[in-house]
């Protein structure tokens, strides 16, 4: 039997939580896409945490991007052989053979015709380390958004704890686009909400590939962006069986959205309203 259900997203009338307070925003472009920052800090304190998340992005290019020592596009057109790339690109490719394992090779870190390709993992790595940028600046409430894939800590709201409870503090949102509709949401994810838990939410879309997917979209909750952002890959190449066996083994929960417009989530996902 299969581990996903029928999903419906609920009225935004029966939502629980109050509104998100005004939060300090920065944006700037990288890796082709816009990373956003957001935490309840002042505007100034941001500042200094997003040039050290810049720092991080900017190291990427350096590693990974075009022209780069270690570039993935050089690898994927064979212009460079992995046993003479950067280190950090060499150790990309063997955590790239470990999820290529763990999915049964759902995830490759090969194109259909052979070469090296990383691309896919990337911006989850880039994401990761601007996580933990933030924590080694001893900030425990953001955001982190670059092209759709989400990490967070904390609250957008900090809160004192209340009793035992080791949840507490008003959850960051996230909005799941409808695939069939760019104004339009399929879901409002409530992520992390406690200091010291961190929560992410990648999505990856089968548009302009046909039914050659077995589904249009596909959204992975983890607790760490690189395995949400390899898991939305692998199901939405890999199907049912991928899908079943990421929430089975590895703790994830996903919500699919299938070539017909169907919503179908796994048993831990969260259902909120799409506000």
């Amino acid at each position: 039997m299969s581990l996903v259900a029928e999903y419906e997203p609920q009225d935004p009338d029966d939502a629980g939580d109050p509104p998100v307070p005004q939060l300090a925003n920065r944006s700037f472009p990288a890796l082709g896409t816009m990373v956003s920052i957001s935490a309840p800090l002042a505007p100034d304190e941001l500042e200094a945490a997003v040039q050290t998340m810049r720092r991080v992005f900017d190291e990427t290019e350096s590693y990974f991007g075009v022209g780069g020592r270690g570039s993935v596009e050089g690898l994927r057109r064979g212009e460079i052989e992995l046993r003479y790339s950067h280190h950090r690109l060499r150790t990309l490719y063997e955590q790239a053979i470990g999820w290529r394992n763990a999915t049964e090779g759902a995830f490759s870190p090969h194109t259909p015709t052979g070469p090296v390709d990383l691309r896919g993992l990337v911006k989850g790595w880039a994401i990761a380390h601007a996580g933990q940028a933030m924590m080694d600046l001893e900030l425990p409430h953001w955001s982190v958004t670059a092209g759709g894939d989400v990490l967070c800590s904390g609250s957008p709201f900090p809160a004192e704890p209340t009793g035992s409870d080791p949840f507490y503090g008003r959850h960051w949102r996230a909005g799941i686009t409808d695939p069939f509709d760019t104004d339009a949401l399929v879901a409002d994810v409530p992520l992390a909400g406690t200091p010291g838990f961190t929560a992410a939410l990648a999505t990856s879309s089968g548009h302009g590939y046909g039914r050659s997917n077995a589904y249009l979209q596909v959204s992975v909750l983890a607790e760490d962006i690189v395995t949400a952002d390899v898991l939305s890959k692998a199901i939405l190449a890999g199907g049912p069986a991928t899908l079943d066996a990421a929430v089975r083994e590895l703790g994830v929960e996903v919500l699919v959205c299938g070539h017909d417009g169907d919503l179908h989530a796994s048993p831990g996902w969260p259902l909120h309203p799409a506000a």
